[in-house]
């Protein structure tokens, strides 16, 4: 999860439009990214020498070259953006680590097979047997699930010890620890405090940039460095495919080859910036997410000359996005992780609600994708946030509070019939960069009659259906703070019968793709025949991610990135 106060989102959206703009057609513009077979090694002409390249230098990255220099190696990191972090530097930095340090000191027992089984059923839910000793999983992505459960608190713990990245708890409401976002499942034996923050200099819970100026910091202490603007555009191999190094090519356009004695280890992220793999490998028309516009996918170019395994290809850790901003800017600088109010709902071009408008943005953005058969077409494809005044009161996620600013991308009427015109306008203005989406002639009837059900269950205090406001990361995430709460249910309360209303039209996006070359518990580039690539390693979202579809919690991307990155880094470093 990703969470930044607004004085952060201000300033993320300064970094991510300014500096990492020009470098998505900058690095790899015009260049022909795959594969350069190298027959004489020795006499191949090298600009720079190093034991382990990295390629990124988001939190993955930088966790590899992390654990590449504790164990002695010389790195070097090449980064295709003029600043350092990637998407983890528009992040909460938030990494979710089963049995972490904080849960043994707390006394919050988190057992192997628990979390094994908690991961699984999330991951692969329609691969889960509970009784099976892989749960289902195919012996691989069992055994990856295992690595990251026996080895994410032992990275976490070591990165601390070497001075490489502080941690702390995860700020917590009531004292509590966040819980997982799958917190109320009976396979879930410890469902709070995997989620832990890297620490800010004050010691307190940071972001993103202070996670990634402290990697960076003990890669330099440590003699590496961050090669800015310098994009990989291919792999040198030699004639039996074994990776000896890369070609990058730096902001002025000059093309350097840079040995790698033990390793190359990509960590460049997904291809959420990337319209064609968008296109090509995910489940629905995404328009864009997160993602620094560097994610372009370029090692999935590669690893496919390579002859490496994909995985996960359709997969991404979803969230939803506004899509007056999407459309102007693909790499949005902050998305629609939670929405606020409670006299709220979220309903399709029909005017029927989809689900739970208070879950995490990982599943609620997965309504979107739902094919109607009857009417051949994505009715959620895009939705609508429908709120009143009284929910400003409540206030949260995406509802401007009473008497402040009200950002042009929220529709405001007087009315709902009035409500729905506007709507409709505005799908129709967009009509040439999202196709023919419009409201259903029925829209409005079936409204009144979502909010007339809606209102019910808010009288009654329970949403019979889609239980809204009854799991545990419902009520951590809108809570209402200093608000006198009328109804049974904090989480419902009836629409008003008056306006003024306000509507948010929502698209699904992304913070990244999770979809990738698949890899072994040592972060080794597998082929298609099930063996490692030698010398190619991979970590983060360039990988196929043993998440599955799933978002277990708070860090999710982040907890599975770190680890496999500082395994990858110690594994290729260790390489004779």
């Amino acid at each position: 999860m990703k969470s930044m106060t607004s004085e952060k989102q201000d300033g993320v959206s300064r970094v991510s439009r300014r500096d990492f703009l020009k470098a998505a057609t900058m690095g790899t513009a015009g260049a022909a990214i795959g594969v350069t077979v190298v027959t004489d090694a020795a006499a191949q002409s090298w600009s720079e020498e190093y034991d382990v390249v990295v390629v990124g230098s988001g939190g993955a990255g930088l966790a590899a070259a992390a654990g590449a220099v504790h164990q002695g190696a010389s790195v070097r990191v090449l980064e295709k953006a003029e600043l350092a972090g990637g998407t983890t530097l528009k992040s909460g930095g938030v990494y979710w680590i089963p049995n972490n340090p904080f849960m043994v000191e707390d006394g919050i027992e988190d057992k192997k097979e628990d979390a094994l089984r908690y991961m699984a059923r999330c991951a692969w839910p329609h691969l889960y047997r509970a009784a099976s000793p892989t749960f289902g999983l195919t012996d691989h992505n069992f055994r990856l699930l295992e690595t990251f459960y026996d080895q994410a608190a032992r990275v976490n713990k070591q990165l601390s010890d070497i001075g490489a990245l502080k941690s702390v708890r995860y700020p917590t409401y009531g004292w509590k620890p966040i819980p997982d976002y799958y917190a109320g499942l009976p396979e879930n034996k410890a469902p709070r405090g995997r989620s832990i923050h890297p620490a800010d200099p004050a010691g307190q819970p940071g972001a993103g940039n202070d996670l990634i100026e402290q990697l960076q910091a003990f890669l330099e202490k440590h003699g590496g460095e961050v090669a800015l603007e310098t994009g990989v555009i291919r792999a040198l191999v030699d004639a039996d495919r074994r990776v000896l190094g890369v070609v990058a090519k730096t902001g002025e356009g000059k093309e350097v080859a840079i040995r790698a004695k033990k390793g190359v280890i990509f960590a460049s992220g997904g291809f959420t910036q990337n319209p064609e793999m968008r296109e090509a490998y995910l489940r629905v028309p995404v328009l864009g997410g997160c993602a620094v516009p560097t994610n372009q996918g370029d090692f999935v170019k590669i690893a496919i000359e390579l002859g490496a395994q994909l995985g996960n290809m359709n997969e991404a850790w979803l969230q939803q996005e506004v899509l007056d901003e999407v459309l102007d800017y693909n790499s949005v600088p902050f998305g629609v992780f939670f929405l606020g109010g409670d006299s709220m709902v979220q309903v399709n071009r029909l005017g029927r609600r989809t689900c739970n408008e208070k879950t995490t943005y990982n599943e609620r953005t997965r309504s979107h994708l739902v094919w109607d058969p009857a009417r051949g077409e994505y009715s959620n494809r895009f939705q609508f946030m429908i709120f009143d005044e009284h929910a400003r009161s409540f206030g949260g996620v995406m509802v401007p509070p009473p008497g402040e600013f009200v950002p042009p991308y929220i529709i405001k009427a007087d009315t709902l019939e009035e409500l729905a015109t506007k709507i409709d306008e505005k799908l129709a203005s967009f009509e040439d960069r999202i196709g023919h989406f419009r409201l259903d002639a029925d829209f409005l009837p079936n409204l009144h009659e979502t909010i007339d059900r809606f209102n019910g269950f808010a009288k009654t205090g329970k949403d019979r259906d889609f239980l809204r406001g009854e799991a545990p990361i419902d009520q951590y995430f809108a809570p209402p703070q200093g608000f006198e709460v009328t109804t049974p249910n904090p989480w419902l309360h009836p629409i008003s019968d008056k306006g003024p209303y306000y509507a948010i039209v929502l698209a699904a996006g992304t913070l990244d793709t999770k979809g990738g070359a698949v890899f072994d518990e040592h972060g080794r580039v597998l082929d298609t025949d099930d063996r490692p690539i030698e010398g190619l390693y991979v970590a983060g979202n360039a990988s196929a991610s043993p998440s599955g579809q799933s978002y277990w919690g708070a860090g999710g991307t982040l907890g599975l990135g770190i680890t496999f990155g500082f395994i990858a880094g110690e594994h290729a470093a260790r390489r004779s």
